[in-house]
């Protein structure tokens, strides 16, 4: 039994940002909805999986180290994602295989030390991070 990763960017995202921001990464986040990722989760697909490895149990996700090399380019990319024209917002649970999230948490990505928060996920839960630009 493992862990495994999912996720989405909203639909809408304009398609060539959104290709540039994913060029040589080692993550993908499909295009889709809430519904989408919690359906991949529920039968146990590989559409919205986030990584390309057979499982992610070792993943830095998590696991409490804010400072691990996996963390930082997540980071990064979170970073980069909010470039993507449309973009609203990102989807990520951690699951053990064959659990559905029993939860859901929303957060805007300035309310949150991205670093720590991504080493800190709970699994089973799914995490919708707004990405939009606040205007005061």
């Amino acid at each position: 039994m493992c862990y495994f990763l999912y996720g989405a960017v909203n639909k809408g995202v304009n398609r060539k940002d959104y290709d540039e921001v994913f060029r040589g990464t080692s993550y993908h986040f499909n295009i889709g909805t809430k519904h989408d990722v919690k359906m991949s989760v529920l039968e146990n697909t590989d559409d919205f999986r986030i990584t390309d490895g057979c499982c992610d149990c070792s993943t830095a996700i998590g696991q409490h180290e804010p400072n691990h090399e996996e963390i930082r380019e997540l980071c990064d990319l979170l970073d980069e994602m909010r470039l993507i024209r449309d973009i609203k917002c990102v989807y990520i649970s951690k699951n053990w295989v064959g659990r559905i999230n029993k939860r859901e948490e929303r957060y805007h990505i300035d309310d949150i030390d991205i670093a720590e928060f991504l080493s800190d996920i709970k699994e089973n839960c799914l995490y919708c991070i707004d990405l939009y630009e606040r205007y005061c």
